[in-house]
C-alpha cells in the first residue's frame, strides 16, 4: 500500500510538471504571436501563474502593471484594475491579455484570451483590438483571429 502511494505521489507531480511545462510554451508561443520579444515582462497576480512563469527564461514577471509589457487578467480584481487603469494605458503599452472568455468580454483593451472551455483549449484574437495595437498575428493563428465577440 506504501508502494502505491509513494508511486502515486510520483505520478501526480510528474504530471503537475508537465503541465506546467505545456502552460509555459502555450503562453511563450502565443506572446510570440503578438510580436513579443524576449525578455517579455509580465505582470499577473496569480499565484499559481506567478509559479508557471518563474521558470521562463524569456518571461520575466514585474510587479507593477505599468513596467510590464503584457499583463495577464486572471481574476476580477484584475479585471477590475485594468478597467481603472483605461484612461492612463497607453495605446501600445501594456497588452492585456485574458484567462477567461468573460473577461476578454469585460475587458475592452484585451486583445484576446486563451482559456478552458469543457476540457478543451480556447484561443481568441480579436482583430479591431489587434488593429489597434498594430499587430499582425502570423497566418498559422488567422484561424484564431475573430471580428467580434
Amino acid at each position: 500500500m506504501k508502494r502505491f502511494f509513494f508511486f502515486f505521489l510520483l505520478l501526480c507531480g510528474q504530471l503537475y510538471a508537465l503541465e506546467r511545462e505545456s502552460t509555459l510554451k502555450m503562453y511563450a508561443t502565443i506572446f510570440e504571436a503578438l510580436g513579443l520579444k524576449a525578455p517579455i515582462y509580465l505582470y499577473v497576480d496569480d499565484k499559481e501563474y506567478r509559479s508557471v512563469f518563474r521558470h521562463s527564461s524569456d518571461i520575466e514577471m514585474v510587479n507593477t502593471f505599468e513596467k510590464s509589457d503584457i499583463v495577464l487578467i486572471t481574476t476580477e480584481e484584475m479585471l477590475d484594475l485594468a478597467r481603472r487603469k483605461k484612461g492612463q494605458i497607453p495605446e501600445g503599452k501594456p497588452l492585456l491579455f485574458a484567462t477567461d472568455y468573460h473577461f476578454l468580454k469585460s475587458c475592452e483593451k484585451a486583445v484576446g484570451a486563451f482559456y478552458w472551455r469543457k476540457g478543451r483549449s480556447q484561443l481568441l484574437f480579436l482583430k479591431k483590438r489587434l488593429d489597434k495595437h498594430h499587430i499582425v498575428v502570423p497566418k498559422r493563428y488567422d484561424q484564431f483571429v475573430i471580428d467580434e465577440l
